[in-house]
């Protein structure tokens, strides 16, 4: 896939950059994650964000999808290893305090005299201390490196990393040892100590009878931003020298951040390392409350197919609505919105966060357009943005199909059918999405058997309270959410219902459903009926009606609107209208919308035959026409637009209420191809 330098990751990392102004202290750094499901882009999107750093801006990375748990000491010597590369315009960073501090971690010590393993750490030092590489160096290495294996200080799958990286970090701080060994007594654990007696209580920590782990982890860490914040400064002014395209890099001289770029922090290790490294930074600010260079430059832009209960305490879960939300705790924005002022600045008493959350963007309708290299307006390209969502990966599976065929309104079989004859690709789709990686004893087939309660709106919702008995129903809901599947709409309206499950889950669910065969499993019909029959169903008509509509049963949902239409304000009439006509449909994709339009509406002229008011037959062709209309997967177009428009400009004729200002205005949204 080409890298486009103008994504909105691109440019939230390029108004990310700005360490400081020329003159002004350094400014603290947060821990940004870029959040999205499964295939939204985001290793898409660093990868992006990398390229267009370049050799402009020092930046390193680090995938904790590649297999096996990654120990903090294991992703800050690969961290590192990358960042003290020669980079064009700049001396070569070099992570003295780091290395020292694992060598002496590393070092195998009595233990019993303190004299003697004093000796032996200063000789060993010593001995990489040279000017020349001599064989004895090679095999001082190895054994330090074997020891790192042997006492867990690298975890397992990560000990080939380490052999390859750690030998350089040697070789690149010579002769500079003795520099900054007096930094490394700047630490808790040290008590005071002299600079070697510190790093006899760091082995003492990794090996000794009162064995800390994490306390050897926090000093490497302190050890690992001190030398950031060390070569930092030495490395900026080169910087001039390099593109720069960020915010005010033609206003004023600044300096950049050094930028680490972590992908996949919901695999194991990853919000481990986040929360090593934001509590690392903490402790410095407090141990140094008046130094100008507190901060250290690290940008960290993170991505994650997960939220985090970490990141909930100053940030409202993506699927939670703003409204209600305590006042101390932030909505998140999109890519494009997000900044570094937005989370610098908080406002109105939200709390301060060292994590900044935003959303990964999805693809926009233009940028499909070009993928299927088609006009941004036709019907494959609206089908495609609608049943996708803009998921990048979804668009890429279906960019084939699409650019061979010939999309035309009111076809409904498009993305539904094989044209190989294979596997329903509902299903193949839902087994590619990892919805089971999390969840033991649960399968995709469990999945399609709830989806009807997946995507129900009244569901979706985290507060929601439901009898409903049907197995792993409660399991599931909440994976979808904590895997980023559900989001909050955030929009004005009537409904209480504020969340919603993305598209292209939510419409595969309920197709792999309805085309499940005899025997696999309860059915469409079996589901559908579940839900309605549930008790919390029947006590709310407008979930009866969703529940009704699902089925086909169209005469009850017709009734409830025509009783509803002059009773209640017609936005919220409008509302709950739009809440039943997204109930999903087991028609035949095989048959077009008009067919099928016609039979919906003749359906209801034969349960309801007599006495049929004008306000009937509109709701009756809107209800039809929109619940077609309202399938992801179905072809939109312009004569179905126009039907339930007429319909909408028909039913303003008839109000008996004193504003028919909504009608009208859902009439224009509907021209638009915007309702439902």
């Amino acid at each position: 896939m080409s890298v486009d330098r103008h994504s909105p990751a691109v440019q939230f990392a390029r108004r990310m950059l700005i360490n400081r102004e020329t003159g002004n202290p350094s400014r603290p750094q947060p821990v940004t994650l870029l959040l999205g499901p499964v295939g939204s882009g985001k290793t898409t999107a660093l990868e992006a964000i990398r390229r267009d750093l370049g050799w402009g801006v020092v930046h390193a990375g680090f995938d904790f999808g590649q297999g096996g748990r990654a120990g903090t000491i294991d992703v800050l010597t690969k961290l590192a290893y990358s960042l003290s590369s020669k980079w064009r315009n700049r001396p070569k960073p070099q992570f003295i305090r780091f290395t020292i501090a694992l060598i002496a971690v590393q070092a195998e010590l009595s233990g019993r005299n303190r004299d003697e393993d004093l000796a032996q750490l200063k000789s060993l030092l010593g001995s990489l201390d040279r000017i020349i590489w001599t064989p004895a160096m090679d095999s001082t290495l190895d054994t330090l490196t074997e020891t790192a294996k042997a006492t867990g200080l690298v975890e397992p799958p990560y000990a080939d990393l380490f052999r390859q990286t750690f030998p350089h970090l040697v070789r690149n701080i010579r002769p500079r040892l003795g520099k900054a060994l007096r930094s490394l007594a700047d630490f808790p654990h040290a008590e005071g100590r002299s600079p070697f007696d510190a790093l006899l209580e760091l082995n003492r920590l990794a090996h000794g009878s009162a064995r800390d782990a994490k306390a050897v982890t926090e000093w490497l860490m302190a050890a690992f931003l001190g030398d950031v914040r060390e070569n930092h400064p030495r490395m900026a002014r080169p910087e001039e020298k390099s593109p720069c395209t960020c915010d005010i890099s033609q206003q004023r001289k600044h300096w950049h951040n050094w930028v680490v770029v972590l992908d996949d922090v919901d695999h194991p290790g990853g919000t481990e390392f986040l929360a090593d490294l934001i509590a690392a930074r903490e402790r410095h600010a407090v141990q140094h409350p008046n130094d100008r260079e507190a901060h250290d430059a690290l940008l960290v832009i993170a991505t994650s197919g997960r939220w985090h209960d970490d990141w909930g305490t100053a940030w409202l879960a993506p699927w939670k609505p703003a409204s209600g939300a305590p006042p101390a705790v932030r909505p998140m924005v999109d890519c494009e919105e997000a900044s570094y002022d937005d989370w610098a600045n908080p406002g109105n008493g939200a709390l301060d966060s060292a994590y900044y959350p935003v959303r990964i963007s999805p693809q926009s309708i233009g940028r499909i357009a070009r993928i299927l290299d088609s006009g941004a307006r036709t019907p494959k390209v609206t089908l495609a943005h609608r049943a996708t969502g803009g998921l990048p990966s979804a668009v890429e599976q279906l960019a084939g199909r699409l650019r061979a065929s010939d999309a035309r309104e009111g076809d409904r079989d498009l993305l539904t059918t094989d044209p190989r004859g294979e596997q329903d690709p509902c299903y193949r789709r839902l087994t590619e999405l990892a919805l089971t990686e999390h969840l033991d004893d649960v399968h995709i087939d469990d999945f399609v058997t709830a989806a009807p309660f997946a995507t129900a709106p009244w569901l979706i919702p985290d507060a929601a309270q439901s009898r409903i008995d049907q197995p792993h129903v409660g399991r599931i809901l909440t994976e979808l959410r904590t895997a980023l599947w559900v989001t909050a709409k955030n929009s004005p309206g009537s409904t209480t219902d504020q969340a919603a499950l993305h598209p292209w889950i939510a419409a595969n669910l309920v197709s792999a459903l309805a085309r499940r065969g005899d025997g696999d499993g309860p059915t469409y019909t079996d589901q559908f009926k579940a839900l309605r029959d549930d008790p919390d169903t029947a006590q709310d008509p407008v979930r009866l009606a969703y529940c009704n509509l699902a089925l086909g049963d169209i005469g009850e949902v017709v009734t409830f609107f025509e009783r509803e239409f002059n009773r209640i304000p017609h936005a919220e009439w409008i509302a709950k209208l739009e809440l039943v006509l997204n109930a999903p449909d087991d028609l035949p994709p095989e048959r077009d919308h008009a067919e099928l339009y016609e039979e919906l509406v003749n359906l209801d002229n034969a349960q309801c035959p007599a006495g049929r008011s004008e306000i009937r037959n509109n709701v009756a062709r809107l209800i039809a026409a929109g619940w077609l209309t309202a399938n992801p997967f179905a072809v939109r177009g312009q004569a179905q637009h126009q039907v339930i428009a007429n319909a909408f400009a028909a039913l303003a004729t008839t109000s008996h209420q004193p504003d028919v200002g909504a009608l009208v205005s859902a009439k224009e949204a509907a021209r638009r191809g915007e309702f439902p």
